[in-house]
């Protein structure tokens, strides 16, 4: 699998250069004290902090310089670790997951009032498994800032979080002494140039079109990605060549891959396939009120597109009004609304109003509504 490479993030140029930093050090191993990360992109949280973890620890494989927390912890014994010296080794690596200390103070009281009735415990090798300790998260940071700029040196301390409170002492300390990098999923571009750096290194070739076709039906994040990729590897054997048919035939059925085939259905007006999708739908756990909602989008999407087609908008310039769009969405849906016709979609669109309509003022079941909508296909 590929590594996330020159693919760091989309987000503020801040951010760039703060990964680039990062990247620096790694590969100087000129590290920094402390070292801070959030975001919805696990992937890569994990990649980056395996390799502050590698770098700072380098032979060490015995462990005893590695300790981690996770959940909500005693910020005194997260200190005593901090202040212990390593084992044979130049440097120990303290790792904390998920602590909640630089929550904003609403999701901190929520944390809360959760951890008084759960124990956060961790089945990681090492770690610390404590019940919600008592006093203020407000005592825990203050303790916690005061104590970074006096960390000793050999210590370097990695905090992973869910939320951060740019406004709280204890992320400005970090930002005084160390790094904060928060990275949130990759574009669609970058994905897609990810997916085929991936089954380019197990010796595969995929066309653009193919990879674009899996990222568009795949959850956005990297570990979904690369199980599917794995799949992929495993289904096509010795063969080089990876076609769509093959992602077809293996890859996770999610809701963005079966809203596709069901607005086929919808623009065949095939109420039986429509229907089966719909149970598709629904089997994947998906809300209704979701549902209708996608269906509702796509089509009026599609009623966009056949307007614009009926203009003689050149199909060059069409993605001009869909920014943002994934390419393979906006070649499948061009080819829905080429098989539709104006009238019939804006019929489509006021029928889900009034589906929607009818479960909200419950004069309908909300799956009773959805399954009356296909009937006028």
């Amino acid at each position: 699998m590929p590594s996330p490479g020159r693919y760091g993030t989309r987000k503020k140029p801040g951010t760039q250069n703060q990964l680039a930093i990062l990247k620096e050090q790694l590969r100087t191993g000129n590290l920094k004290g402390v070292y801070l990360f959030s975001g919805n992109e696990r992937f890569l949280l994990d990649y980056y902090v395996g390799e502050i973890i590698k770098a700072a620890l380098k032979e060490d494989q015995s462990g005893l310089n590695l300790v981690r927390f996770e959940g909500r912890i005693d910020v005194d014994k997260l200190i005593d670790a901090c202040d212990t010296y390593p084992v044979f080794a130049d440097r120990k690596v303290v790792l904390v997951k998920k602590s909640n200390l630089l929550a904003t103070k609403k999701k901190a009281a929520s944390r809360q009032e959760k951890a008084e009735t759960e124990e956060y415990f961790s089945d990681e090798a090492g770690a610390y498994s404590e019940p919600a300790p008592t006093g203020t998260e407000g005592k825990a940071r203050e303790a916690l800032k005061q104590y970074i700029p006096d960390m000793p040196e050999s210590t370097c301390l990695i905090m992973v979080e869910d939320s951060v409170d740019k406004r709280s002492g204890l992320y400005k300390a970090i930002q005084m002494h160390g790094l904060y990098i928060h990275q949130d999923n990759l574009s669609e571009d970058e994905l897609i140039k990810w997916v085929i750096k991936g089954f380019r290194q197990s010796r595969k070739t995929i066309h653009t079109n193919a990879a674009e076709y899996l990222v568009a039906i795949s959850d956005p994040d990297m570990y979904s990605l690369r199980n599917e990729i794995f799949k992929i590897i495993q289904y096509t054997g010795d063969r080089e060549k990876v076609a769509i048919d093959d992602i077809r035939a293996v890859a996770s059925v999610t809701i963005k891959s079966v809203i596709f085939d069901l607005m086929d259905a919808v623009a065949a007006r095939d109420r039986a396939k429509a229907l089966a999708y719909l149970d598709d739908m629904l089997y994947l756990k998906e809300a209704e009120p979701k549902i209708l909602a996608m269906i509702s989008k796509q089509t009026g999407e599609l009623l966009k597109i056949r307007l614009l087609m009926d203009r003689r908008v050149p199909a060059s310039r069409i993605s001009h009004y869909f920014p943002g769009k994934h390419p393979y969405a906006l070649r499948k849906m061009s080819e829905q609304a080429e098989r539709s016709d104006s009238a019939f979609l804006a019929g489509f669109l006021k029928k889900c109003a009034e589906c929607n309509y009818a479960w909200k003022t419950g004069k309908m079941p909300a799956r009773l509504s959805l399954e009356m909508l296909f009937n006028h296909l």
